[in-house]
């Protein structure tokens, strides 16, 4: 039999079921629908998720100093710890696996402008911290190695910090004071926004000094070393995190003449192993499976269908098998007429789920709200899954087709 002619066995098939073959219809587009939009909305929500984690830097990881473990030392004795620069420059020289690292400080400190009075968290940072947090400059200019050379008293202000501190009335080139010490605004940050990991404060709140001013105007009391609050470091590849964290912690803790095992003596945060912990990747396959279980439903209404087809349709059957139709001839136009169907709702679908990832994806939507991400990957999937559903519901039919014995079936009425 011609395409056209399979083509229109498969419409009078549609057309003697209405009521069935609209609601099995409706079952393959939904289920392919479903395929690409859940899939989608879940890569969508894995973005935003690891989006929302690292704007405050893509593969960070923050150390701080503790006090040593209490088996090492007696409960009133434990000592309490401190990084200098010096273990910042260690770790620079001697660390195989971070490919940036920075020293940085930090403390909530009064800051004026004019006749306005806040407290903001102010930030003594290195010049490379600006590129490993991925903050980009809104207006003005960043710090430079010659401003931590030389400690100017120059700073760079977030968006919320602008806004609570300058008002509409400052702006780069403003002065404000610091503890009474004057700094001139060099420049603005971008707004990063919602951050779903952060320490004291968000990004949008900080002031960001040099760090050579920072431990100038502010030192240590308990000290005459110049004394780093945490360090900061990137790793190039997040599935190396462990690693690196053993290895960082291995030469601070040698410097430090503390155990290397002793994870109280020096902290580690990453917002790597919080996403990790999260499991996004889960949900989205989690969300692709009820996405294919809806398509699988829709594939067996289909068969249903056609198995009762075959079954209205025996008579012709058996007429074309006793006039010597092959048995595989048979075979094929079912086959073909169950892919035929599966396949028009399958456009359908993938039609109906491209579209509303495309329209969703346009509308404005409020931060860290997931819009579905929609990929060719995906697309491809969606009917890869359609195809072997298809090919499932296909072979029953075609092969009960096949089977029709024509001297049994030329007797029925």
């Amino acid at each position: 039999m011609s395409l056209l002619g399979i083509l229109a066995e498969a419409w009078r098939t549609l057309a003697s079921h209405r009521g069935r073959a609209s609601m099995t219809l409706f079952g393959v587009v939904w289920g392919t629908a479903a395929v690409i939009f859940l899939t989608s909305w879940g890569a969508g929500v894995q973005t935003m998720v690891e989006r929302g984690f690292f704007r405050s830097g893509r593969n960070l990881t923050q150390v701080w100093p503790g006090r040593v473990r209490a088996e090492f030392s007696p409960a009133v004795d434990r000592r309490f710890l401190w990084f200098t620069n010096d273990d910042v420059l260690a770790l620079r020289r001697r660390a195989r696996l971070p490919d940036r690292i920075a020293g940085e400080s930090s403390a909530h400190r009064g800051i004026s402008f004019r006749e306005r009075m806040r407290t903001l968290d102010v930030r003594g940072v290195e010049p490379v911290l600006q590129e490993m947090r991925g903050v980009t400059i809104a207006a003005g200019r960043g710090l430079g190695p010659q401003d931590q050379l030389q400690r100017r008293r120059v700073a760079l202000l977030g968006v919320d910090a602008r806004t609570r501190l300058l008002g509409a009335a400052g702006g780069v080139g403003s002065w404000i004071r610091i503890e009474g010490k004057p700094f001139q605004v060099v420049g603005l940050l971008a707004r990063v926004g919602t951050q779903l990991s952060r320490d004291s404060s968000a990004l949008d709140e900080q002031v960001w000094v040099p760090l050579s001013t920072y431990q100038g105007f502010w030192p240590a009391p308990w000290t005459e070393e110049t004394v780093v609050g945490r360090i900061v470091f990137r790793i190039p590849d997040r599935n190396r995190l462990l690693e690196a964290q053993h290895e960082v912690r291995a030469i601070l803790a040698e410097r430090l003449r503390v155990p290397p095992d002793d994870d109280e003596a020096v902290g580690m945060f990453s917002s790597v192993e919080m996403l990790n912990r999260l499991g996004s990747e889960r949900f989205t396959a989690v969300l692709f499976v009820l996405a294919v279980t809806t398509l699988g439903i829709g594939g067996i209404g289909v068969l249903t269908l056609m198995l009762d087809a075959v079954h209205e349709r025996r008579q012709e059957i058996g007429l074309r098998l006793a006039l010597g139709a092959r048995p595989r001839d048979v075979l094929r136009q079912f086959f073909l007429e169950t892919l035929v169907i599966t396949l028009g709702g399958g456009v359908l679908g993938v039609l109906l789920g491209v579209g509303a990832c495309l329209v969703l994806a346009r509308i404005p939507a409020p931060d860290l709200v997931p819009l579905p991400e929609l990929s060719p990957r995906i697309v491809v999937v969606a009917i890869a899954c359609m195809a072997t559903i298809g090919l499932a519901a296909a072979l029953a039919p075609a092969r009960r087709a096949m089977a029709v014995d024509p001297s049994i079936a030329l007797r029925q009425e």
